[in-house]
């Protein structure tokens, strides 16, 4: 996990109208997984779960988001809130990538669509400030936040675009808790 600390951030869309910095948003320091939950360490806790030969250290997917706060409740952790998320992906100075402001030259997954994910923490590059990854290039991430029934995911999604612009910090999806797709994972966090 990597410590990130308490205080104000920037967060939201930087191209509205209305200021990026959210009046009065400030959080508590908190941690976060360094890395998405892989399908290694969710069999530990779900023996049942199966997953292809060869795929232990790829991004676990298909997994509701009930399946994933019961997870992180059974490491003695949590879901991130959707501005823990965002926080830990932007840096304190309100990236639109975790790495920066432009997008990188090399594609998130140049040979790759469909099914077939890498291992977690092979894009070098994909590193936030405080150095959590894989928030753009991987899969998508649930959050604890909910909104009229649905939950909040965040991060890249490499199955859609295979293109970083669909990656940005700020971006957010609502999907349905009981839903399960293989581009849809998460990682932990917990307070200090």
């Amino acid at each position: 996990m990597v410590e990130i600390p308490g205080g104000p951030f920037i967060s939201g869309n930087p191209s509205n109208a209305s200021p990026a910095k959210r009046p009065g948003v400030s959080m508590e320091t908190f941690f976060i997984d360094t890395h998405e939950v892989t399908n290694a360490a969710f069999s530990e806790k779900f023996p049942t779960r199966t997953f292809w030969p060869g795929a232990e250290a790829h991004p676990v997917s298909q997994i509701t988001w009930h399946e994933a706060e019961l997870y992180c409740q059974m490491e003695g952790k949590r879901l991130p809130t959707e501005m823990e998320w965002e926080k830990s992906a932007r840096g304190p100075d309100g990236r639109i990538y975790p790495w920066g402001n432009k997008v990188l030259k090399k594609k998130p997954h140049p040979y790759y669509s469909g099914i077939i994910k890498r291992r977690v923490g092979l894009n070098r590059k994909d590193i936030s400030y405080y150095g959590a990854r894989d928030m753009a290039g991987s899969v998508w991430e649930w959050t604890a936040d909910h909104v009229d029934g649905k939950a909040v995911a965040r991060g890249g999604l490499w199955n859609l675009h295979l293109d970083y612009e669909y990656s940005k910090a700020y971006e957010r999806n609502l999907i349905p808790p009981d839903s399960q797709f293989i581009f849809l994972g998460f990682r932990c966090a917990r307070s200090k």
